[in-house]
């Protein structure tokens, strides 16, 4: 297949839901015997626990004899991240903790407003001339802004992005048309997360309330996002219509979910889905169903009515 799959981490850490080094070299190699190899990082990870998630992996220097190749965002979601300055220790301790002297992609993990982008751009150009990582990735910027980074490093000769990081799934395909063309135009690779919604395929139900700790939990960081994006009726009706025509094939919200987006999705040669878990089950579950090929014609068909039943709800494709 030409859709990579890359590992994501956000749930590692000892405040997060794989809570040992041990665990994680488990799922390590059981991602790793389906032959994949890239893992995605963050600063943040585990949300509110920052740290935890990079050195977990560099505990397990998971980048020996290349193994596997290793993603991270920079320190963000915060008023003067994207300086210079911080810029430069965020890579510091993030290498630190990774142990290693470089990433594959280093990324600007979300927009920080109040530091010009020329700056934050110039500091990434910088690192990218030491050798601190091969590719330049942007996470949740939006179309203009991901085209004003394009421009300047044409214009300036400076490093280009590569990698762009966005929620994308069957109920939430707005970068089919917004996001998606930019990125293609400029040759920018897109990495979809939250192929499952965070379990709103199948872990959350109309009316009822999440279970406390879970990623719809509103006393949570990912929980507020979440609820934000998904929490609608038309897409609470929308997930109902996919578990009813899933149910006469046999097939399950998360299959469908996984399968569609590696299949029959947008996503093309040099894209990539970032696989999420909560366990070493659950992610062997998922692997499986990424491997299952196409879907049958029935149900591609019905995925695409519901989108137009709900795409004007659907979560936005950047912040």
């Amino acid at each position: 297949m030409t859709v990579d799959l890359i590992l994501g981490t956000n749930n590692v850490g000892g405040h997060g839901k794989i809570k040992t080094v041990e665990a994680m070299a488990e799922i390590l190699e059981l991602y790793h015997s389906h032959g994949n190899k890239y893992l995605d990082c963050a600063y943040i990870y585990p949300a509110g626990f920052p740290g935890e998630a990079e050195s977990f992996l560099g505990e397990l220097n998971v980048t020996d004899n290349g193994k596997f190749v290793v993603d991270t965002k920079l320190d963000s979601f915060r008023d003067g991240a994207h300086t210079e300055q911080s810029i430069y220790n965020s890579i510091k301790v993030q290498l630190e903790r990774l142990k290693v002297d470089k990433v594959r992609t280093l990324y600007l993990h979300a927009p920080d407003r109040t530091v010009s982008f020329e700056e934050s751009h110039r500091a990434m150009n910088e690192l990218y001339k030491q050798g601190k990582f091969e590719r330049f990735g942007l996470s949740n910027y939006n179309v203009k802004e991901i085209e004003e980074f394009a421009e300047r490093a044409r214009k300036n000769g400076w490093v280009a992005p590569s990698s762009y990081e966005g929620l994308y799934n069957i109920v939430s395909r707005r970068p089919e048309t917004d996001l998606l063309p930019v990125l293609r135009k400029y040759n920018i690779s897109f990495y979809a997360y939250s192929p499952l919604a965070s379990g709103f395929f199948s872990n959350i139900k109309r009316g009822q309330a999440p279970a406390p700790g879970s990623q719809f939990d509103p006393a949570t960081f990912n929980g507020t996002f979440n609820q934000d994006w998904f929490f609608k009726d038309d897409l609470f009706t929308a997930v109902e219509k996919l578990t009813e025509v899933g149910e006469k094939h046999g097939i399950s919200n998360n299959e469908i979910a996984l399968r569609w987006l590696r299949n029959h999705s947008q996503l093309g040669k040099g894209d990539a889905i970032l696989v999420g878990y909560s366990k070493i089950d659950q992610l062997k579950q998922n692997l499986e169903y990424l491997e299952g090929g196409p879907l049958p014609e029935e149900i591609v068909q019905a995925i695409d009515s519901i989108w137009e039943t709900i795409k004007d709800s659907a979560p936005e494709s950047v912040m």
